[in-house]
């Protein structure tokens, strides 16, 4: 048990933890809106922010270990497993004002979110093109 107390206290930690801004948005119906095409527009609001452990995952490391991941520009952060549903759906993801690909069930995996031991999330972003 004290290991498990000692991950998350480092995770917690100022000097090892990085801002993350997620942003969720609202959806509405704009001026050029036509209930057959059913054309909404998102509005970001005001960003969550969160800290988590942030490191850059070189090319190597993503060809090796996930298969099918874009290799530019990529993120691993691990943070707390209660900020899933943010990772899930969230419109933008903002890390040192650098966006990120979000977590979409169609995108091939371009977002890999898994659950570790100890209540930790470990999520996987590319940099959007």
């Amino acid at each position: 048990m004290k290991y498990k107390r000692r991950i998350l206290e480092l995770i917690k930690k100022k000097d090892l933890t990085t801002k993350i801004y997620i942003y969720m948005s609202s959806k509405s119906a704009g001026d050029d809106f036509d209930s057959y095409e059913q054309n909404y527009t998102n509005a970001n609001l005001n960003p969550l922010v969160i800290k988590g452990y942030v490191r850059e995952l070189s090319a190597e490391q993503a060809f090796y270990k996930q298969y099918g991941l874009h290799q530019s520009g990529m993120k691993e952060i691990l943070c707390e497993e209660k900020y899933r549903n943010y990772f899930e759906k969230c419109n933008k993801i903002e890390i040192d004002s650098i966006e990120y690909q979000v977590f979409k069930s169609g995108t091939g995996g371009r977002t890999l979110i898994e659950k570790r031991p100890y209540r930790l999330l470990r999520v996987v972003v590319s940099r959007k093109d």
